[in-house]
């Protein structure tokens, strides 16, 4: 034996350790070994709510502070986003509303207005015009990321981080096939989850042997199995409409919106309308902490999804670092 593997037996034995021990190395899931042995639905995952709509990429309003890409590095696992039809036109989007469009009453009256000026100056494109799937908040003409780009982005994070699994759920306006064609061009078809209704979802040890490391919802429609209704199969969440944040602390909170009762999935909606990171910040500490608790208590369930407007203000991940412990 040389010198030097000597010293290194040595080492191993002073340690406590055999040399296969040493060389082997803790299979952590979400960044936590415990994780991996536990089903989709019983793991928390700190989220953002319109993830898309950041100050990062022109958004205005923003949501958040941070790209969906530098989303990832903080440590956010799931993803709200919005879908539409959208075609470029002088420097911005225009927005296809003619079928159902989002909630414009999410937006302050003043981006509203801007939004419907901004419109009337585009003008529609012409006849016969390609529209591409964007990632907006109702309207694309204050803020648009392509969805393609978008979804690329998380395919690297996935290529790059082998032992994580995301979530999203898409608040869709466009045709469920021309999501699956996006995801599709941005090489995460094989990722998605097929989700069984009758069957119990899988471990994230499970989903990353699997390489299935990405579950997909819709709001709206629906493309089963690896695109199902959020509200009709798999998500059940709280109320996400508030304007003050002493509504988050009111009994209220934490009582049923939409979904099925008992769905796999609980959504923890924790933000307040309109977004500012001042309010975020007050809103995503000891209120977050306070109202997981109760809501934990009073629907008997602990929250998958918590998702939160300025992701970086507050406590968010520490919250959902003890959700999981």
């Amino acid at each position: 034996m040389s010198r030097i593997a000597g010293l290194a037996l040595i080492l191993i034995v002073a340690l406590g350790a055999t040399p296969a021990a040493a060389a082997t190395k803790t299979r952590k899931c979400n960044g936590a070994a415990a994780l991996c042995n536990r089903t989709l639905d019983h793991v928390a995952f700190a989220t953002t709510h319109n993830s898309m709509a950041s100050t990062a990429n022109g958004f205005v309003p923003p949501n958040q502070r941070r790209s969906m890409s530098d989303q990832l590095q903080h440590g956010i696992r799931g993803f709200q986003i919005d879908a539409f039809f959208g075609a470029p036109r002088d420097g911005r989007v225009y927005t296809d509303l003619s079928g159902p469009s989002g909630k414009a009453t999410e937006l302050p009256p003043a981006a509203v207005l801007t939004a419907q000026r901004l419109r009337r100056r585009l003008g529609a494109p012409p006849a016969g015009t390609t529209y591409e799937v964007y990632l907006c908040h109702v309207f694309c003409e204050i803020g648009a990321v392509r969805m393609v780009d978008e979804m690329r982005v998380v395919r690297r994070f996935l290529d790059t981080h082998p032992d994580e699994v995301l979530m999203i759920v898409i608040e869709d306006y466009v045709p469920p096939d021309q999501l699956l064609s996006v995801l599709r061009d941005a090489g995460l078809e094989s990722e998605l989850l097929p989700v069984d209704p009758a069957a119990p979802l899988p471990t994230l040890g499970q989903m990353i042997d699997a390489g299935t490391r990405l579950q997909i919802s819709l709001e709206n429609g629906a493309a089963p199995p690896t695109l199902p209704n959020a509200f009709n199969e798999l998500v059940e969440e709280t109320p996400f409409t508030f304007r003050r944040p002493r509504d988050l602390e009111h009994a209220s909170s934490c009582s049923a919106n939409r979904g099925t009762p008992n769905a796999p999935v609980f959504q923890f909606n924790h933000w307040v309308t309109p977004a500012e990171p001042v309010t975020a910040s007050r809103v995503n500490s000891t209120v977050l902490k306070e109202r997981v608790a109760r809501c934990t208590r009073e629907r008997g369930r602990v929250p998958t999804l918590v998702a939160v407007d300025f992701a970086e203000q507050g406590d968010l991940l520490g919250v959902v670092d003890a959700l999981n412990r």
